[in-house]
């Protein structure tokens, strides 16, 4: 991350081993100073160069092999949801069965600074930065066209959201560590802090990233689910405002306005098709995998879906519920069918019903409700958080009631149904994080597997993942007394 790099029309196939993104006639390399002439004198070639940046940025989020110093390929990196199933892993809510493939995750190994599990993640959102910070350097600021002013906008949203996903695994909750060690920061202009930025630094920068995307693409429609418009950033913002506490009035607006742009599913289809399908009314991000795109064994479904003939269908390793969250799921919530009865707790929410082409979500409307519920909630509004509460639970749960909770009795029932309704889908470690809870899987009767049977207290070093150490080979102001503990 040291090196200046001449951005290359091409570069980002250097993130895939086998498609190209960009156009397979402009693999010349263009200098930073060729850009800035291309952005004075020919806005609709700039325009053209980046919008092929920044659409091989969306399929570079579900990708096969993304890291490349392991360049034979592992079967736990395929993107963003190779990340979020991992990071799920390491909840008290989700079960591995088997050491296998995403087991580094389970059993807490990937965190240390010499497993490839850190290198994966480290290097696919910082891949991502590299790339956005070419259209955001590349488009002044004070640009006329709205084109330009869009993609600038949703670059700042992409380096934004990879941001606060490193941030949330580098180190500890953002409340009372503002001052502690965060990650490199670089915004590709005048921004450059090589060494760990602190975490407010790091939250400054989001938030200036959110706020100008936010503002700036007014107007922007677009044409997939799969690229980012104002619903989506403001479905971004509200996950940053919750997890930092600091505007909960804000965080619960943003949620609401992203939740508009869609609409709750049925109970039946969030039993059936509800996880593999983009054009579910519910989905507001996502990928779109068909049978190019489709990266077979090495991808979601193969490692998730039980009756699917992949790693956790074929061969057995599965991914199952807790038994505590499965109890606690009332039998009156069709969720709970979800999960087998037989004391086995194998899931069947993902569901893959063509071969290895179930698409991938990144953000639901229900989602949405449950930040806007907290928020609420937070802020002291119990009556409308119960309400908008109510509203998403009773589409699933045909014994729920308006919740009579209040304070904190009622955060932990909204907590309690977050933990239900998005399980597998990368949110349950972060809430563990940013509400101090610890990980107990070593309990009475537990289902855990006896590889991943620890526990640590809250905010205890093992939530925290090391920079890779090829980070601190490479980085010379990042030095071996920077790292976080082992």
């Amino acid at each position: 991350m040291k090196k200046k790099i001449l951005l290359s029309l091409f570069a980002i196939a250097l993130f895939s081993c086998e498609k190209e993104f960009l156009d397979t006639e402009s693999k010349q390399y263009v200098t930073q100073t060729q850009l800035e002439e291309l952005a004075n004198s020919s806005p609709e070639a700039l325009l053209t160069i980046n919008t092929g940046v920044e659409d091989g940025q969306y399929a570079f989020f579900r990708e096969y092999s993304t890291n490349f110093e392991d360049t034979g390929g592992r079967h736990d990196d395929f993107g963003q949801m190779s990340i979020n199933l991992g990071l799920d892993l390491m909840s008290n809510d989700m079960v591995q069965v088997t050491d296998h493939w995403m087991g580094n995750y389970y059993a807490y190994r990937g965190r240390t600074q010499d497993f490839s599990t850190t290198r994966i993640i480290w290097n696919f959102y910082y891949s991502i930065i590299r790339n956005v910070n070419s259209i955001v350097a590349q488009i002044p600021a004070d640009a006329t066209d709205d084109r330009l002013v869009h993609l600038r906008g949703r670059a700042q949203a992409l380096r934004a959201y990879s941001y606060f996903n490193l941030i949330r695994i580098y180190q500890h909750k953002y409340q009372g560590n503002q001052s502690a060690p965060g990650v490199p920061l670089y915004d590709g202009a005048d921004l450059v802090i090589p060494s760990r930025a602190s975490v407010q630094e790091v939250y400054d920068l989001i938030i200036a990233d959110l706020e100008n995307a936010y503002a700036t693409v007014d107007g922007y429609v677009r044409d997939s689910k799969e690229k980012l418009d104002k619903s989506i950033i403001a479905g971004i913002y509200a996950r940053v405002l919750l997890e930092t506490g600091t505007n909960n009035t804000k965080c619960a607006q943003m949620a609401a306005e992203a939740k508009a742009a869609g609409s709750l599913m049925s109970s039946s289809a969030w039993l059936n098709e509800g996880f593999s399908q983009i054009s579910n009314s519910e989905w507001l991000w996502g990928s779109d995998i068909n049978n190019e795109s489709s990266t077979v064994y090495a991808s979601f479904f193969s490692q998730v879906a039980s009756l699917n003939a992949g790693y956790a269908g074929l061969l057995g390793v599965h991914k199952t519920i807790d038994m505590r969250l499965y109890d606690a799921i009332p039998a009156t919530d069709s969720r709970k069918q979800a999960f087998a009865d037989d004391g086995t707790y194998i899931n069947y929410k993902f569901r893959d019903f063509t071969f290895f082409e179930g698409d991938y979500v990144y953000m639901r409307v229900a989602e949405m409700y449950l930040i806007e519920a907290e928020a609420l909630a937070r802020n002291g509004n119990d009556s409308q958080a119960a309400q908008v509460l109510y509203n998403l639970v009773s589409t699933r749960d045909s014994g729920y009631t308006l919740s009579t909770n209040t304070g904190q009795a009622l955060i932990a029932e909204i907590l309690l149904q977050r933990r239900i309704e998005l399980w597998g889908e990368g949110f349950a470690w972060f809430d563990m994080k940013r509400n101090d809870v610890a990980l107990e899987r070593d309990y009475p009767g537990s289902n855990h597997a006896s590889f991943g049977k620890d526990n640590y207290a809250a905010g205890a070093k093992e939530f925290l993942f090391q920079i890779p150490k090829r980070e601190l080979d490479n980085n010379i102001d990042i030095n071996d007394e920077d790292q976080n503990p082992l």
